[in-house]
């Protein structure tokens, strides 16, 4: 597999999945996906048949990126844009709509995942799918079934395995997660990205520092003194930040609760670097499981 980066307005554009290269054959088809997470789905999916581009680079949050020019170009290049939707990529959102609407095929996957709603919005719902894995399991047959009505390839015999890795990391996050008896399955996180897994494993989500499903929203210091109340009438002394966002609300919030407080970095809006167990889907959320083990065991 060749590896090289484009340079665009001083970022890395990794142009395959997982920050790898471009893959797959020069004159097949180009898959665009916008998050490193779709390209993991994706680059399984499509193996050595299609050629994959991935737009937002690994440790950028989704909801705060921006496209440059070149990007755009590079997706309105795609035979197939694999978007997640729900408002994850609000930058992004124009330019794949136009794209779309010059006759590139557009899959959003989110929507077709029976999406539940955000905790704190119920007429909103919530776009981080992924942290189900069987959720994402499903997103990688929805993809190959777009791609089957394309072309003939092994897109279903791929996906199909994929869901199957991904069955078995479900039971070992079940596993790993078995420790936390039940009244301390209680969490509260930079902003709601861990609905899914909460709902999946049993959590709940006593909180979150940034309110509603983006991290674009700024928090009040009314908001913040009433999260340290909630926390500290519950007992709960760990916040759960992201390696996409700074952690200083969160580090604010545990000085406020004592020396036993801290803060828990955990992957959600982005997989980690490639090489690292994080550098997969699979290993991001078994890596998740083992902080939140530690952390609330």
């Amino acid at each position: 597999m060749r590896r090289r980066l484009l340079i665009v307005g001083g970022l890395t554009l990794a142009l395959a999945a997982c920050d790898t290269a471009p893959s797959g054959p020069d004159d097949g088809i180009v898959i665009v996906a916008t998050t490193s997470v779709l390209g993991d789905i994706v680059q399984f999916v499509a193996g050595d048949e299609a050629r994959l581009e991935i737009l937002i680079p690994i440790g950028v949050d989704a909801h705060d990126f921006s496209p440059s020019a070149q990007q755009a170009s590079v997706i309105s290049g795609a035979d197939l844009v694999v978007a997640n939707g729900l408002g994850l990529e609000a930058g992004l959102g124009d330019f794949i709509t136009a794209a779309a609407a010059d006759g590139v095929e557009v899959l959003e996957v989110a929507p077709l995942l029976d999406p539940i709603p955000l905790r704190s919005d119920e007429t909103t719902l919530d776009p981080h799918f992924w942290m189900d894995p069987l959720r994402a399991g499903e997103a990688a047959r929805e993809i190959a079934e777009a791609l089957a009505a394309r072309t003939e390839g092994g897109w279903e015999e791929r996906a199909g395995a994929y869901a199957l890795q991904l069955e078995a990391t479900d039971v070992t996050v079940s596993e790993l997660l078995s420790v936390i008896p039940a009244p301390g399955r209680i969490m509260v996180t930079n902003h709601e990205s861990l609905g899914y897994f909460a709902d999946r494993y049993e959590f709940e989500i006593l909180g979150v520092v940034v309110p509603g499903g983006s991290t674009l929203a700024e928090p009040s210091s009314a908001h913040l003194a009433e999260l340290v109340e909630i926390m500290d009438e519950a007992g709960a002394n760990v916040v759960f930040a992201e390696t996409t966002e700074p952690a200083t609300l969160a580090e604010a919030i545990t000085s406020e609760l004592g020396a036993d407080a801290r803060v828990v970095e955990l992957y959600t809006e982005s997989l980690g670097e490639p090489g690292s167990e994080a550098g997969t889907l699979s290993g991001m959320l078994l890596s998740n499981a083992r902080s939140i083990s530690e952390a609330l065991a």
